[in-house]
C-alpha cells in the first residue's frame, strides 16, 4: 500500500507540476497575444475610416471584411478559461488572415489609388499580426494539450489517494490530516476540471494543488515528492 500511495502520489504532483509549468508559459504568452490583437483592432479602426470616404459595392465589401476582423477573442466580456488549449483561437486567427488576403485581393480591382494605396498597407499588417498571434497562440496550444488530455487520470488518481487513505490508513491526526489535505486538492482540482483561469489565479490554484500534495507527502513520510518540482511557496 505504501508504494501505491507512493506511486499516485508522484504520479499527480508531477501531472499538476508540469501543468502549472505550462500554464505559466502560457500567462507569460498571452499579453503578447493581445498586443497583436490590439495592434490588428488598431489598422481595422484606420482602414474603416479611410472607407469612410469611399462608395460602391468594393467598398461595401471591405467595410463588412473589416467590421468582421474587429471581433477578435481578447476583447470579449469573458476571457478564456478552458484548459482544452486554444484551438478555437487558432482557427479564428487563421479566418481572419484569411479574410484580410482577400481584402488585399479585392484592393487590385480598386478604383481609388491613392486609397487603396494606404488600405493595402492596413489590410497587409493584420495579415502579418494575425500570422503572428497564430504562431504563438500554437505554441501555447503545445504546452497545454498534453495535460489537458490527461486531466481525467490525474482525477482518478487523487480519488484513489483520498478513497485508499479513508479505508486502509489508521485511525490517526495525521490520516484525517492527509484526508482532509487531498479533499481539499480535490476541490481546487474541480476548477481545474471546469476552466483554470488563464491568469496568474489559476497559477496560484495549480501551485496550492502541488503545496497541498507536498504537505501530504511529508505528512505520511512514504511519499516523496520528485526532486524536479517547480513548487512556488506561497
Amino acid at each position: 500500500m505504501q508504494q501505491l500511495f507512493k506511486r499516485a502520489n508522484e504520479s499527480l504532483y508531477s501531472d499538476i507540476d508540469n501543468y502549472a509549468t505550462a500554464l505559466r508559459r502560457i500567462v507569460a504568452a498571452l499579453p503578447e497575444a493581445r498586443a497583436l490583437c490590439d495592434r490588428v483592432i488598431k489598422e481595422v479602426r484606420l482602414a474603416e475610416a479611410l472607407l469612410d470616404f469611399g462608395s460602391g459595392p468594393q467598398v461595401i465589401e471591405l467595410q463588412q471584411i473589416a467590421f468582421h476582423m474587429s471581433d477578435l477573442w481578447p476583447f470579449r466580456d469573458h476571457g478564456p478559461t478552458r484548459t482544452s488549449g486554444f484551438s478555437d483561437e487558432i482557427a479564428e486567427a487563421v479566418r481572419h488572415a484569411d479574410q484580410a488576403r482577400r481584402a488585399i485581393g479585392l484592393l487590385g480591382r480598386f478604383p481609388d489609388e491613392t486609397m487603396a494605396g494606404e488600405l493595402r498597407i492596413c489590410f497587409t499588417n493584420m495579415l502579418k499580426y494575425l500570422q503572428e498571434e497564430g504562431q504563438l497562440l500554437t505554441e501555447c496550444h503545445a504546452h497545454i494539450r498534453p495535460f489537458s488530455t490527461n486531466s481525467d487520470l490525474t482525477r482518478k488518481r487523487l480519488n484513489l489517494l483520498i478513497a485508499a487513505a479513508e479505508a486502509r490508513l489508521p485511525e490517526s491526526e495525521d490520516r484525517r490530516a492527509a484526508i482532509q489535505t487531498y479533499s481539499e486538492a480535490s476541490e481546487l482540482l474541480r476548477s481545474w476540471e471546469g476552466g483554470v483561469p488563464i491568469d496568474n489565479h489559476g497559477v496560484a490554484i495549480l501551485d496550492r494543488c502541488i503545496n497541498l500534495l507536498g504537505a501530504s507527502s511529508e505528512l505520511f513520510g512514504v511519499l516523496s515528492v520528485p526532486a524536479h518540482s517547480s513548487v512556488l511557496n506561497m
